[in-house]
């Protein structure tokens, strides 16, 4: 089995999936008896809930069910919920797996019998096997902190382990192998510039069990005030010695990033709206006070919206609806310039400043290389969207693609 990795954060909470999906099960089904089964309607349909603690770096969920067939489904991290028409039988049963960070995560399965006609609902309680520890840090765009190394150690009964850490665009990743369950553990965490000093050191203790069997670090920045939020046991032993520019400021170029842009919607669909998505990759909250979106650097005939104050790593979406659901921070504009829909720029500035400004659609003798453009369409709309992870090189058409727009999340094209 090779699952895909796709790495995030999440809060470790107990949540419940349900069956939405439909499988069929012809590729494992007995020829004859079974196809002359589903053209009388006798299949029993069978809709599971996964009661399954809530994992970062999740690849796949894979559901086994031995009975009148024996059926093997792989789920991606996108999709973790079944619905199935099976075959009557008195002793169906099912095994529910959970892979994350490369491994056998959580397990769980249940056994019952299935009557022709019938409509079953099923929760499956998993149950964790074995742990792991999962740190994400931003550093914001460009590393203005000048972070080159780090580790992560973790002690608990005698043993010690040592994991590196690994850079993601503007933040660093520390992730440990498989851990045992029902052990407390000691946890530091260091951070050093490339002439050995520290810049940022974190030691705590926590109990690994089955209820938390990925305890959740997560840092939201490396402010030693406000800003910085961790989600550890009370008696925390925190120490940064790192300084920065103001913990709350107006932003600067690089600071944020234009990351989606969709204005290509259709009026078959008025669902559709057009918005702005805007990332911010710096370390510090910004306050976003008189800024505007336009066709220009001329502020003339563009959208102001109202002042925001936008934390490191989150999304700010503008657009032009009074309400929208987003996953990130949604402010609306009463008039949203009349983008060009084949070719022209976008320009976002705050305080008459630019921040951030694209160009799309046809070359020029100014425009050498613009950027791909989005598509019209009742069902199946586009949006440009930005590969955060080349957000210096965001005037380059290849860091950029066109999908179905997702407002309000940093996923380049489904990656």
């Amino acid at each position: 089995m090779s699952p895909t990795f796709k790495k995030h954060v999440c809060r470790c909470a107990a949540t419940t999936l349900t069956a939405l999906a439909l499988w069929n099960c012809s590729e494992d089904s007995h020829a004859s008896d079974s196809d002359h089964a589903i053209l009388l309607g006798e299949t029993a349909n069978v809709a599971f809930q996964l009661d399954y603690a809530e994992t970062p770096l999740l690849d796949s969920i894979v559901l086994d069910c031995y009975g009148t067939d024996t059926i093997h489904l792989v789920h991606s991290a996108e999709n973790n919920s079944f619905n199935l028409d099976l075959f009557p039988g008195e002793d169906w049963i099912f095994n529910a797996k959970l892979y994350a960070n490369g491994t056998l995560m959580q397990q769980g399965e249940v056994t019952t019998s299935l009557e022709a006609g019938s409509a079953v609902n099923l929760k499956i309680p998993m149950h964790a096997l074995i742990g792991f520890v999962y740190v994400k840090v931003p550093i914001g765009f460009g590393n203005p902190a000048g972070i080159k190394k780090g580790e992560m150690k973790l002690t608990s009964k005698g043993e010690s382990f040592t994991f590196p850490m690994e850079f993601e665009s503007d933040y660093v990743t520390f992730t440990s192998d498989e851990l045992k369950l029902d052990r407390e553990y000691h946890i530091t965490i260091s951070m050093e510039d490339k002439n050995g000093k520290a810049i940022f050191s974190l030691e705590d203790d926590f109990m690994l069990d089955e209820n938390t069997p990925v305890p959740s670090f997560q840092i939201e920045s490396l402010r030693s005030k406000i800003a910085l939020a961790i989600d550890l046991a009370k008696d925390v032993n925190l120490q940064v010695s790192l300084t920065l520019p103001a913990m709350k400021r107006a932003p600067a170029v690089d600071d944020i990033v234009i990351s989606e842009f969709f204005i290509w919607t259709s009026t078959k669909d008025t669902t559709q709206y057009s918005f702005v998505e805007l990332y911010n990759g710096s370390t510090d909250t910004l306050i976003l006070d008189k800024c505007t979106i336009g066709k220009t650097s001329n502020v003339s005939g563009s959208a102001e919206f109202e002042t925001v104050s936008l934390p490191p790593n989150e999304i700010l979406v503008v657009g032009n609806r009074d309400k929208a659901n987003t996953a990130g921070i949604y402010k609306s504009v009463e008039n949203m310039p009349a983008f060009v829909k084949n070719a022209g720029s976008l320009v976002l500035q705050c305080n008459g400043a630019v921040i951030d400004s694209l160009y799309y659609g046809k070359a020029d003798s100014i425009h050498v290389s613009p950027l791909p453009v989005g598509t019209t369409s009742p069902t199946a709309p586009k949006s440009l969207q930005l590969n955060i992870g080349f957000w210096d090189k965001r005037a380059e058409p290849d860091s950029w693609c066109t999908d179905t727009p997702t407002p309000g999340m940093i996923s380049a094209c489904g990656n």
